[in-house]
C-alpha cells in the first residue's frame, strides 16, 4: 500500500511541475485579452480563458473557470475543451474534487 501511495505522490508532483512549466507569459495573456476585446467571438474568448487556466495566479484561474463555464452554458462548439481547461484551473487551485467532476 505504501508503494502505491508513493507512486501517487510522485505522479502528482510530476503533474504539478508540468503545469508550472506551461504557465503563459504576461505578454501572451495581454495579447489574447486585447484580441478578445477588439474582436469578440467565442473562439477568441476560449483562447484567452484557456491560457488563463494555465496561469499561476489564483484570481486568473478563478476567472478562467467562470469564462469556460459560461462558454459551456452558451453551448460553445468545443465544450469538452472548455471542461478540460476548467478542470486544469480547478486542479491548480487545489480543488481536486471539482477538477474530477469536470
Amino acid at each position: 500500500m505504501g508503494e502505491t501511495k508513493g507512486a501517487q505522490k510522485r505522479a502528482k508532483l510530476n503533474v504539478d511541475e508540468n503545469l508550472k512549466l506551461s504557465s503563459p507569459s504576461r505578454d501572451l495573456l495581454e495579447s489574447l485579452a486585447v484580441t478578445c476585446a477588439k474582436i469578440p467571438s467565442p473562439d477568441n474568448t476560449f483562447q484567452y480563458a484557456f491560457a488563463l487556466a494555465k496561469s499561476n495566479n489564483p484570481n486568473e484561474l478563478n476567472y478562467a473557470v467562470q469564462i469556460l463555464d459560461g462558454l459551456v452554458k452558451e453551448e460553445y462548439e468545443y465544450q469538452l475543451d472548455c471542461m478540460y481547461g476548467a478542470a486544469l484551473a480547478q486542479y491548480s487551485l487545489q480543488r481536486y474534487d471539482d477538477a474530477r467532476v469536470r
